[in-house]
């Protein structure tokens, strides 16, 4: 269901920019819908993006023509909700701000993830050590071969949440952060 709501947003972004960017000639145009083009450039982009979100999704020239189909209602309905000024209301702005500032969160909170994850080694030492806390604690356990990788990921684990949050109370320590508590009355 999120990839599907994410889906429709970003063909809603990219069908908003394609709005509003003048075509070029060189274009070769699939559809026109009113004022807006859409070019085979953009359709492919589309249907490449629908190919990777929806794996029972399976082109063929029929799935192709209803795709193209709902591209052009999704263009009409945008049309209409731009004509009635709804991308222009409060609401729908603070909306895309939240959904925006999310992403972008999350993009970064992935990309630092993807950076501490290339760094995080586990040695066989700090594998035992736990091993053996644990047995210290819980004599009645099987033995280390069988948990062995399940205390490597652990603990690969508690190391990434670990400089993950390092790495954020680092951005707040760094950071200029002033709180006037008497606003908040």
């Amino acid at each position: 269901m999120k990839i599907k709501i994410l889906l429709l947003l970003f063909s809603f972004f990219f069908l908003m920019i394609s709005c509003c960017s003048d075509s070029t000639p060189d274009k070769k145009i699939v559809s026109r819908i009113n004022d807006y083009e859409l070019t085979l450039d953009e359709f492919q982009t589309q249907l490449a993006l629908e190919l990777e979100l929806d794996e029972a999704f399976k082109l063929t020239n029929e799935t192709r023509k209803q795709f193209l189909e709902e591209i052009i209602q999704k263009e009409l309905l945008i049309q209409e909700a731009k004509k009635k000024k709804l991308d222009q209301q409060k609401e729908f702005m603070q909306t895309i701000e939240r959904y925006w500032e999310s992403t972008l969160i999350r993009n970064l909170i992935d990309l630092k993830s993807e950076e501490i994850n290339k760094k995080v080694v586990v040695s066989q030492e700090e594998i035992k050590l736990y091993y053996d806390h644990m047995k210290n604690q819980s004599p009645a356990l099987p033995d280390f071969q069988e948990l062995r990788n399940q205390i490597e990921k652990k603990i690969k684990e508690e190391k990434r949440t670990r400089l993950l949050k390092e790495w954020m109370d680092n951005l707040r320590k760094n950071s200029s952060i002033e709180i006037f508590p008497s606003s908040l009355e």
